[in-house]
């Protein structure tokens, strides 16, 4: 029987993608923003047909059982599911057809079909076709039994062409040459035109001597969703290329095409993917990679600049770190605030000879990481350098299975991850050796190790030196590395062990400060909320009287705002420039306020099967300033959504006479005025007053 406590999962995460999507709706948000937030859901529907639709599929094809909380059978989400995807799908494919690019060419900005190609761009096609497509592309024509199951490659684009005597054909585009062909300025416009439409137009030159009856785009996505062999410990490495490589090949979970539907009806029966997972479209397939049209030069003003980060309120660039660390406490609050620090961090250990030790979980990073980059040198100086690379964590398998061997290489000690566990803590720990003895310094935040989406993620970081912290921390690393059991820690709490508990256990004490008739009062702010446990206890806690505001980004399987259930219960969520990422809990605990920080989202995977970190914030100052970041995002009226008890979102907007108040604005502004004042404080203290002569 389907419990209505609880919005199901899948649907509740389509419901983040379709706010995603209306994003680019909307003619407030300036037109290349628009595209940007197209490409975004473009780049959420591959993860999530890859991801929870494969899963779906095959818990229908093994049973159909009903899961929890919901009560569902797979096939019935399924069903409901993919009826909601083809209306957000259909609604972004109109859009970007039919108003985002023509309004884009209004502005000058041309990105063009082969309807609209002249002379000029012909002759260009022609050449870009001799020089580059030609001699990159392998035709393969098909036998009328040749599965192409087989022959595609997950998520690439292919053209497919049905020739004489209705033999098909297919070719691949290269992906190792720009998609986008920039024909250059034109008058007052620039001109772009596709590389697949190239192709396609060109495509009697691959068959000479055969007739082209039509063609039509399709691009495949298939299962990523598939576990490694846990006890492959001996070579968890090649276990894990195995399942990057069995990704290439697995079953096929949606169709898209674009051209001749006649012919995309073929390939869909060919591949056997059902209809209801064959989306035949308008706008040109992969619109994720348009966010490089979206960020290409030129055309300011089409785009939101964002801010750039600003020094920390904390720590000035001329502050040595660890004489601060010694002194308080330093609080990060990305991308309003620079980064630099936590790469200082590393950086300056990784020069300095008093370090004696850096240990450091690393779950995703950039391309090109200024602190793995700065690892190796304090491996190759000799330094102890222990890092934890988690390779299973999803789409970067490969990233990290690549840092992993160059931190080997320099001579660092390499933990692959844990058996059945993820670890998903953020965490960076420097031990040095000074006058006074050896002391520990500590960062420990609600984001990745990524200089690149520190740019772009709002997250909370943490640095400290003091001990009560940084024994845990170590305690925690040595769990890691060494395989121990739950390391009993007295500040830090973890998971799996102690993290679900203490979260708990702050909820009912403020559920019990109600009914005691006490103020009790609940602000928490994270990524996704699905454990039935935790909702549960939420759902106690609002009965009794205790007020609850939650910001959830993606999925939020509670239902707020029922009579007897959640009355007391609000959840928003923001879209904007920014991908808020942050984790933040604040209890009020009868007025003697305690705030949180975590690397973990309120999900039964994060609580149960990850390795994660929930840490106090001890300084005052910082938690005031926590619980009002927090508190802001529930004023937020221009970026803001609502979410009500029959699982809808609500945009919210100013009420008549009431200003806009944007969130992230607020605090990029905030923390501008506030490096601006310590500059001026910094030149005051600098200041030389001399006699006058």
């Amino acid at each position: 029987m389907k419990d209505e406590k609880f919005i199901q999962r899948e649907i509740s995460w389509n419901a983040f993608n379709a706010r995603v999507m209306r994003e680019g709706l909307r003619d407030d948000v300036r037109l290349l923003d628009r595209l940007k937030f197209m490409s975004i859901t473009s780049s959420n529907y591959d993860e999530f047909f890859m991801i929870r639709v494969a899963r779906l599929m095959r818990d229908a094809m093994e049973g159909d059982v009903p899961f929890p909380p919901v009560g569902e059978r797979p096939s019935e989400v399924l069903a409901d599911l993919l009826l909601e995807i083809r209306k957000v799908i259909e609604l972004q494919d109109r859009t970007v057809t039919q108003d985002i690019i023509p309004a884009l060419a209004e502005e000058g900005l041309n990105i063009l079909g082969p309807e609209d190609w002249g002379l000029e761009e012909n002759l260009k096609a022609d050449r870009i076709f001799k020089t580059e497509l030609f001699p990159l592309s392998t035709p393969i024509a098909l036998g009328n039994d040749t599965q192409l199951t087989n022959l595609v490659t997950q998520s690439r684009i292919y053209t497919a062409y049905s020739l004489d005597d209705d033999e098909l054909a297919i070719i691949r585009l290269p992906d190792n040459i720009d998609r986008f062909r920039d024909l250059g300025i034109s008058g007052d416009k620039k001109k772009i035109i596709l590389l697949e439409d190239i192709q396609m137009t060109r495509g009697d030159k691959f068959f000479p001597g055969r007739h082209m009856k039509s063609s039509c785009f399709f691009r495949v996505t298939r299962d990523a969703d598939m576990t490694v062999n846990e006890e492959r410990d001996e070579d968890f490495i090649a276990a894990m290329e195995e399942i990057l490589e069995s990704r290439k090949n697995s079953f096929p979970v949606r169709l898209e095409t674009r051209g001749d539907i006649e012919l995309a009806e073929r390939l869909r029966g060919n591949l056997n993917i059902p209809e209801s997972n064959h989306f035949h479209l308008i706008s040109p397939l992969d619109l994720k990679a348009f966010s490089k049209i979206a960020l290409m030069p030129g055309f300011e003003h089409l785009r939101t600049v964002l801010p750039s980060p600003q020094s920390a309120e904390d720590l000035s660039e001329n502050d040595d770190i660890w004489e601060t660390l010694k002194d308080r406490d330093i609080l990060l609050h990305h991308p309003y605030e620079t980064y630099a620090p936590v790469i200082r961090m590393v950086e300056e250990a990784a020069e300095d000879p008093a370090t004696l030790a850096v240990k450091m979980i690393m779950y995703r990073t950039s391309c090109d990481s200024p602190i793995v980059s700065a690892l190796i040198r304090a491996a190759e100086r000799g330094v102890q350098v222990t890092v934890l690379v988690e390779l299973k964590a999803r789409f970067d398998e490969g990233a990290n299975i690549n840092w992993a061997a160059r931190l080997e290489k320099a001579g660092a000690i390499v933990i692959y991850g844990l058996a059945v566990l993820k670890v998903h803590a953020k965490a960076l720990m420097i031990v040095r050796r000074e006058d006074e003895g050896i002391r520990r310094y500590l960062h420990l935040g609600t984001g990745n190790y990524n200089d690149s989406t520190a740019k772009l993620y709002t997250d909370l970081g943490l640095m400290t030196a003091r001990e009560n912290y940084t024994r845990d921390a170590a305690l925690v690393f040595n769990a890691i590395t060494g395989y121990s059991s739950d390391p009993h820690l007295e500040t830090l709490f973890m998971a799996p062990f102690t993290l679900r508990r203490e979260i708990l256990r702050l909820i009912h004490r403020e559920e019990k400060r109600a009914r005691g008739g006490e103020e009790a009062r609940i602000v928490a702010k994270m990524n996704s909320l699905v454990d039935q446990e935790i909702i549960e206890a939420l759902y106690e806690a609002s009965d009794a009287g205790v007020k609850i505001d939650l910001n959830i980004r993606g999925i939020c399987c509670l239902r707020p705002g029922v009579e007897g259930l959640s009355k007391n219960i609000r959840v928003v969520g923001i879209i904007d420039a920014f991908l808020e990422h942050s984790r933040a809990f604040v209890f009020h605990n009868g007025g003697r306020v305690e705030v949180y920080l975590s690397s973990a989202d309120w999900m039964a995977r994060n609580l149960n099967r990850r390795v994660e970190l929930l840490f106090p914030v001890a300084d005052s100052g910082h938690k005031r300033r926590i619980g009002s970041i927090l508190e802001n995002y529930f004023k937020d009226n221009c970026r803001s959504w609502e979410l009500h008890s029959d699982g809808s979102w609500d945009m919210i907007h100013p009420a008549k006479g009431e200003k806009c108040f944007r969130i992230q604005e607020y605090l990029a502004e905030k923390a501008v005025a506030l490096a601006a004042g310590r500059v001026t404080i910094e030149k005051k203290t600098l200041s030389v007053r001399r006699k006058p002569s």
